[in-house]
């Protein structure tokens, strides 16, 4: 059995999904301390032909407050004029219908939790890109771990063989040892992103959220690109 173990982020990029799709059983770990300013609650556009942040306001809390305890902002009408701005940049690209199925769903999302809203809103955009696999959020799991024990402690949970991790996370598991600590074999992801059209964009921009390769290309070579 395939697993992979990330935190819920917020209209993650296509690597995320990528990642999603070479597994059995992801597991959103959203049991871990919240960090400010990171994926979590903030991503990448494109505005005006740049990069820019979009971001769910946070209400202030201790800083060891978990993500799944983390509250967003209501004030403000933050997500009516998010997801106004989100549509008005992508209005000119081929699949802004799809796009807009999206953020309809969004804005359906009553939820105050910022796990949850992410959660829901992953789960979603897998679906419309065809991704079959089970996911699990660790806190169901009560792990009072840290750090990679609590990895390794969530797979011998879910009887895992094989670990596929984002290279990103290579220097903490060697760290900590990961390979001594478990028999369960680690495999190291890294999505090579290929360019795609981007509407009025000559030279490819990368790292963007899904949101910018739904608008360009659509579910259904969206499904066929992360895949990949």
């Amino acid at each position: 059995m395939k697993c992979a173990i990330m935190q819920p982020h917020f209209f993650p990029w296509s690597g995320y999904f990528n990642l999603m799709s070479k597994v059995d059983k992801y597991v959103f770990l959203d049991d871990v301390q919240y960090s400010k300013n990171s994926w979590q609650s903030r991503n990448q556009i494109l505005i005006n032909g740049g990069k820019k942040w979009i971001t769910i306001p946070i209400k202030k809390s201790a800083l060891n407050t978990n993500i799944n305890q983390k509250k967003i902002d209501p004030s403000g009408s933050w997500k009516i004029k998010q997801n106004k701005t989100i549509i008005q940049n992508y209005s000119k690209c081929p699949y802004v219908k799809n796009l807009e199925e999206l953020i309809d769903y969004c804005n359906s999302l009553k939820y105050t939790n910022l796990s949850e809203y992410n959660i829901s809103i992953i789960k979603f955009i897998a679906n419309k890109l065809k991704i079959k696999t089970q996911f699990i959020n660790s806190s169901s799991l009560k792990i009072e771990k840290d750090r990679t024990l609590k990895i390794i402690e969530i797979l011998k949970r879910l009887n895992a063989k094989k670990y596929f991790s984002p290279i990103g996370a290579k220097d903490y598991l060697e760290e900590d040892e990961f390979e001594k600590k478990t028999n369960v074999k680690l495999i190291f992801n890294k999505f090579n992103q290929k360019p795609y059209p981007q509407k009025d964009i000559k030279n490819f921009i990368d790292y963007l959220s899904i949101i910018d390769l739904i608008a360009n290309v659509g579910w259904t070579n969206a499904s066929s690109y992360v895949k990949e």
